[in-house]
């Protein structure tokens, strides 16, 4: 129960007949219309002081002598003639009305004719065009006057309207239904609905004006019954069948000479709603659509959300035909393109300007796009879309989608309704809300004459992004397009339903601006080649992007290709890799994991694993997986060539994952990189422990228990150095890691016929492998940049060995290999040298080598190399060998 007595007197609205709208001013559009003269009548009824305008001054001075002589006082009327799609009339007819009654408090947008009666097909775009259909207005005429002039005058009223004014836009109901034949009608009244709603919420915060749009439903009248008699005949149905589908929408029925009975509202109910929004009653709304229709239950907008990244492994458009008609943001244009292109599908690129066709070649061909088709294509003439659409018939022979954005970049018209100039109106009205009609209207010609035959192209409608200003602009361009959409469907099916056309178009409308989200336009652009794909089509007209993609998706970002195709192959197996951190064994990991397995990465550095994790982490997250961080696991100090620590390895496996499915033995180090001769027990022995026998050592923990399971996967990571079954590869001063691959895959080999069937060993044999431990890191130098040195270094240690070799057996002793540790060449006495030791300084001295290669014999690394040679063969004694070094 609602308790109305603690609320003073003064705040309860009362509703007192006749005087509820006492003394406001008022302006009336289209006041002596069909509907225009009902709604006249009630505001004076309710002592309203009203400007009647119209196009007439002598229906307008008719109908106000009808008036007069009906009791109404003459003084609460004045009267202005005008096409109020001309602003400057509104500016007029806002002067005439604050001269004659001050400030305005209701301003009524009613006018409004019925607009070209043509299906999308014969709508006249031009004044020839509309000539030869002998009709009274083009496209452009018919959007000016439903939906131009209602902003003109709202622009024009607002600076004259005080706090609690109102604003009431008379829209239709047709303008959220199918009307057949009446596109150019309804579109406009679509828009209007945007535009009531953006002038709602931009005149209410700025000066609390209150703006909300009436909508009738059809209108119990003689003319509407023609009106629908006139769609049965276009359609091809049994007469009354329009009438009947529209007022089945209706669950409210009334009473008439027979009962209860479904019947059309009338003129005086329209004008009800008017007076009732007009008066303080309804002070509390603002922005609503308020229905008169009896009820029918038609939905406010046509609409889906996206919310998944759309799976591009069977997405095939090869060898289809992709024409995009982009605006002046013509790099969005390009992306578009590029998507398609990705999939597989030759574009024709179209701008509505020449300049803009040049800055996107210059795009195409720095992205190294292909063979890109770019065209100019001016959607408001016909010859224009024609000429484009014979190329493609010439050029390609088919046609299986069409992606469309919008003309201008946000911005371009400026962000406020109210502010909006007089050329920007104009502009946005033929541009944004005219041009998408003229388009389709040409573009389906030329479709049933040119490529009539295989399936209907999948046409896509692509919105602005978020302007980030409320989007007030684009809200307009949605509801216009959306109701062409409507139209043109339903046109489409009524035609193939009767066998006029062999199919019937499904376009969309992909909306983009409710997110700011960075991935909004790839994820826009992959929708659109997914539904040029053809498999997935969308009933819902307006395919919303989600907010946020990645609350909606899951997934932050767009999924790379492997992480479509892997997700889910290994789910709820688990895995144990070594050398985790990086390279191969990080990539393994990651696969494993997107492919739905628990990991265990293993290896010496925490931080560098932790850093793996993360990065892995991310990506599942981004896939979609839930709790990813339990998904990976890491377990730091692991050196393989560590007996104890391949103990605390497998122990950790087994309490962390439980059963092991697969065992990766990855981990492993580069060697002595030594020549043989100069390679120590202990470095070879430190290679096999860490290569080859720490392999051994985990499959010997491992294994058992996966025989036992009855199923694992072992893979030992060996390499293209350690050579073949049939092929040895030779690695120079690389013999101790050669030799520990070459004994990773024998050992592979042997234990295949032991383990299995239950448990696949095998070894992968990479060449070198692009990474850190290629490239090199600011810690330590890359694989080529070691391998250089290596070559270069032990090319001179074998030459001075060899010199001096060469020259002992000359007569060099000792005495003379010590002089050498002189080094610097140029310090060196030649002629006291062998031949063969003195040929060896010239020509190091005069090879201009780089550095101090050509000043000195050697450096310390290779003197202590070459001492150790030279003791070991009994040529020098250890105490030489220090006093050299």
């Amino acid at each position: 129960m609602n308790d109305m007595s603690d609320i003073p007197q003064d705040l309860l609205t009362q509703s007192i007949a006749g005087r509820r709208l006492d003394n406001k001013c008022i302006i009336l559009t289209g006041a002596a219309g069909s509907i225009g003269s009902f709604i006249t009548r009630q505001l004076l009824r309710e002592g309203a002081r009203v400007m009647l305008t119209g196009r007439d001054q002598g229906k307008l001075d008719d109908f106000m002598s009808d008036l007069v002589s009906e009791g109404f006082e003459e003084t609460f009327m004045v009267s202005a003639t005008g096409d109020c799609a001309d602003p400057e009339v509104c500016r007029e007819i806002v002067a005439k009305t604050v001269a004659a009654f001050g400030p305005i408090d209701v301003l009524v947008n009613n006018a409004g004719a019925a607009g070209p009666k043509f299906t999308l097909r014969d709508i006249p775009f031009t004044e020839a065009e509309q000539r030869a259909a002998d009709s009274d207005q083009t496209m452009f005429d018919s959007a000016m006057n439903l939906l131009g002039a209602p902003w003109n005058m709202a622009r024009a009223a607002a600076p004259h309207m005080s706090a609690g004014a109102s604003i009431i836009n008379v829209s239709t109901i047709f303008s959220r239904t199918h009307y057949y034949g009446r596109i150019p009608y309804v579109v406009p009244k679509s828009g209007l609905n945007a535009l009531g709603k953006g002038l709602a919420l931009e005149l209410g915060e700025k000066q609390g004006i209150r703006v909300n749009t009436l909508f009738p439903g059809p209108i119990e009248s003689e003319r509407i019954e023609s009106v629908f008699a006139r769609m049965d005949e276009l359609q091809g149905v049994e007469p009354g069948s329009t009438g009947k589908e529209f007022r089945d929408l209706m669950i409210t029925t009334r009473t008439s000479d027979g009962g209860l009975e479904y019947k059309y509202p009338t003129p005086t109910d329209v004008a009800s709603g008017i007076v009732w929004l007009a008066s303080d009653e309804s002070s509390a709304l603002s922005g609503h659509h308020i229905e008169v229709t009896n009820g029918m239950q038609v939905p406010a907008q046509s609409r889906s959300q996206l919310v998944s990244w759309p799976d591009k492994r069977l997405e095939d458009l090869s060898g289809q035909v992709v024409l995009i008609l982009g605006g002046d943001d013509y790099q969005e244009a390009v992306t578009f393109a590029e998507r398609q292109i990705q999939s597989g599908a030759r574009v024709m690129l179209a701008f509505r300007n020449l300049n803009t066709v040049g800055h996107a070649r210059s795009l195409v061909q720095s992205r190294n796009l292909g063979d890109v088709q770019l065209s100019h294509l001016d959607p408001l003439r016909r010859e224009s879309v024609d000429r484009s659409m014979q190329l493609i018939a010439d050029h390609f022979g088919r046609l299986d989608g069409v992606i469309l954005l919008p003309q201008k970049p946000n911005g371009e018209y400026g962000y406020s309704l109210t502010t909006a100039n007089d050329e920007d109106v104009a502009n946005f009205v033929r541009d944004e809300v005219v041009a998408p009609v003229a388009f389709a209207s040409s573009f389906a010609r030329n479709m049933d004459q040119l490529f009539a035959e295989g399936e209907p192209p999948a046409i896509v409608y692509v919105t602005n992004p978020s302007d980030r200003h409320g989007n007030l602009m684009n809200e307009i361009i949605r509801a216009s397009v959306e109701a062409l959409i409507r139209g043109w469907r339903h046109e489409d099916e009524t035609l193939a339903n009767t066998g006029e056309l062999p199919w019937a178009v499904q376009p969309n409308q992909m909306v983009r601006y409710d997110t700011e989200d960075k991935e909004a336009l790839t994820f826009a652009a992959d929708w659109a080649a997914t539904l040029t794909n053809r498999v997935r089509k969308m009933d819902s007209i307006n395919l919303w992007l989600p907010r946020s993609i990645k609350r909606s998706t899951g997934k932050s970002s767009m999924p790379s290709s492997i992480s479509r195709v892997l997700p889910g192959l290994h789910k709820g197996r688990t895995a144990v890799i070594t050398g985790g951190s990086l390279g191969i064994g990080l990539q393994l990991g990651r696969f494993l994991a997107i492919a739905g397995a628990r990991v265990l990465l293993s290896a010496r550095s925490e931080g560098k694993l932790a850093e793996a994790r993360d990065e892995i982490v991310d990506e599942l997250r981004n896939i979609g997986y839930p709790r990813p961080e339990s998904r990976v696991t890491i377990l730091g100090g692991i050196d393989v060539g560590d007996p104890d620590a391949l103990d605390r390895l497998h122990d950790h496996a087994v309490a962390e994952l439980g059963h092991v499915d697969f065992l990766i033995n990855n981990a492993g180090i580069s060697g002595a990189e030594e020549m043989v001769v100069d390679m120590t027990r202990a470095d070879w022995d430190r290679t096999m422990e860490a290569n080859l026998i720490s392999n051994y050592s985990l499959i010997r923990k491992f294994s058992p228990a996966m025989k036992a399971g009855g199923k694992g996967s072992i893979l030992n990571v060996s390499s293209y150095f350690g050579g073949e079954k049939y092929v040895a590869v030779a690695y120079p001063n690389r013999a101790d890691y050669a030799v520990s691959k070459a004994g990773q895959r024998v050992l592979a080999e042997i234990l295949s016929r032991h383990l299995g069937p239950e448990i696949q060993i095998n070894a992968l044999a990479p060449g070198p492998v692009d990474g850190a431990r290629l490239r090199g890191s600011a810690e330590a130098p890359g694989l080529f940049d070691r391998r250089g040195r290596l070559v270069l270094e032990n090319k001179r240690l074998n030459e001075v060995h060899k010199a001096i070799l060469a020259g002992m057996a000359a007569g060099f002793d000792a005495d003379g290999v010590m002089s050498l540790a002189s080094n610097a060449v140029d310090g060196i006495d030649i002629d006291a040298l062998p031949k063969p030791i003195a040929r060896l300084v010239l020509k190091i001295r005069d090879s201009g080598g780089m550095g101090n290669s050509s000043q000195y014999l050697m450096h310390m690394g290779i003197a202590a190399k070459l001492m150790t040679r030279l003791v070991r063969a009994g040529i020098l004694s250890d105490e030489q060998r220090e006093q050299f070094l």
